[in-house]
């Protein structure tokens, strides 16, 4: 182990979490723990949801009762089968979250467990950077849009108290209720990014195409 890696598992308490407690912290300062897609919460909501209308054959009633078009209760009542049916995600660093994150690629090289071990966080993005999805400072600045500036907080107060302290806390407002869909933005941050970036394509295609 090297002396810098030494360093950061003394002073941000590393040595006092267990690698369970490590799949509660994505990276980019994310509290999976606190992530919906790791509780399932709302998987088990949607599963009694769709035994309940299901079985009442809304689909059948739906219309008269609601004047909601039947296609659009059976979509409904599919994306409720649908989403009942998915696994929980492990946590960004036990396999989970985004297989190809530029975050977790930049802090697994560093060997660090998240961006608050690095100098540079918050890393910023160069003016012309648009490779929103290879380049980890730009994902930084998409998830920390999406999550309105919530993650870097989390990555502050870990240096500040470090990681074994961190992780009680959050816990104990997980208990209390607190989930990642309290702070997410409504903003559709990600569609804009992809609609520019096919948009973007098309354009470069059209160029190719012209030549």
């Amino acid at each position: 182990m090297n002396m810098e890696k030494e360093y950061n598992m003394a002073k941000y308490d590393r040595n006092n979490i267990t690698t369970e407690e490590t799949h509660l912290i994505a990276p980019c300062g994310i509290y999976c723990g606190a992530c919906d897609m790791k509780l399932g919460r709302s998987r088990g909501i949607a599963k009694e949801m769709y035994r309940i209308l299901n079985g009442f054959n809304f689909t059948d009633v739906g219309p008269f009762f609601m004047g909601i078009e039947r296609e659009r209760i059976s979509d409904f009542l599919n994306i409720l089968e649908q989403w009942s049916k998915r696994e929980n995600c492990a946590g960004c660093l036990a396999g989970g979250g985004n297989p190809a994150c530029p975050i977790k690629t930049c802090v697994n090289i560093q060997g660090f467990t998240t961006c608050a071990e690095c100098e540079c966080v918050p890393c910023k993005r160069g003016e012309n950077n648009e490779n929103w999805f290879q380049d980890a400072s730009a994902f930084l600045e998409l998830i920390t849009k999406r999550y309105r500036g919530w993650n870097i907080k989390n990555l502050e107060r870990i240096r500040e108290i470090g990681y074994r302290q961190f992780i009680d806390d959050m816990q104990e407002q997980v208990k209390a209720g607190f989930t990642t869909s309290d702070v997410i933005a409504d903003d559709m941050i990600f569609t804009e990014v992809f609609n520019k970036m096919l948009k973007q394509g098309e354009k470069d295609e059209r160029e190719k195409t012209n030549k």
